[in-house]
């Protein structure tokens, strides 16, 4: 129980996302001692796997939140607050991928704009909304989630994660004296849910020759949100199948 008494945020919780990655990460920081905000854009998504973690005995609440929204992520901490009595964790799960944005020329300035809202700026919000109640508790942990596509090329997708990675190190200096640590997770593609076809070209680009799934990042997670990584801080970690290796 390492976060036990600790209370995290995850966004993009809903399970709609990749894999159900933040649905993972909302269990497995429940499954450690932390009361845990399931946020999502989706509100009956996030209440729906608050329940499901509630339903084990963990603290657990669902709230919608749409992170590119001032006024959602105000009270998506809020509600932390009031129900919790502050935010220790924050885990900046929520993020556009695959389809048009693996692709840079064809969009719009506004679907330029939409990705970077998203991918980018909306974390650094997201953290700067939880400072306050982060120092009021002496402390606390972002995590961003970047992912592999920063170090390859995947269209905007890459620019906003790459951009993303340049945000963990900026506010990890900025927060430096809040005692509030930033790192970020760079995973590689979960092959859950795409064709069989495309599963085995992304195999054949990693040194593992196993599909990724969402429990690959569980132990990386808990690590970076625990005292375990006190010493580590503007990093940005990739487990990606030894994929990244390979630039084109």
């Amino acid at each position: 129980m390492r976060l036990e008494g600790k209370v995290a945020i995850v966004t993009g919780a809903g399970g709609a996302g990749v894999g159900g990655l933040g649905v993972v990460y909302a269990r497995a920081l429940a499954s450690e001692g932390a009361a845990v905000v399931v946020s999502d854009i989706d509100g009956e998504a996030a209440v729906r796997t608050a329940e499901s973690i509630a339903s084990t005995g963990a603290q657990a609440i669902g709230v919608c939140c749409d992170v590119t929204s001032d006024e959602d992520i105000n009270a998506m901490v809020k509600t932390a607050d009031d129900a919790f009595g502050g935010v220790d964790i924050l885990v900046n799960n929520a993020g556009l991928a695959r389809g048009k944005w693996s692709e840079a020329l064809i969009l719009s300035a506004d679907e330029w704009m939409e990705i970077l809202a998203v991918n980018t700026v909306a974390p650094i919000m997201c953290a700067k909304a939880c400072a306050e109640s982060m120092r009021s508790r002496g402390g606390g942990v972002v995590v961003n989630q970047s992912s592999n596509g920063a170090l390859i090329d995947a269209g905007a997708y890459t620019v906003s994660k790459l951009a993303l990675n340049g945000v963990t190190k900026v506010l990890a200096d900025e927060f430096s004296s809040d005692n509030i640590r930033v790192n970020g997770i760079a995973p590689g593609v979960m092959t859950a849910k795409l064709p069989e076809e495309q599963v085995q070209r992304l195999l054949a680009r990693q040194t593992v020759r196993r599909p990724g799934h969402p429990e690959d990042l569980v132990g990386l997670l808990l690590y970076l949100c625990s005292e375990e990584s006190s010493f580590m801080n503007g990093q940005t970690v990739v487990i990606d199948g030894g994929m990244a290796r390979i630039t084109k």
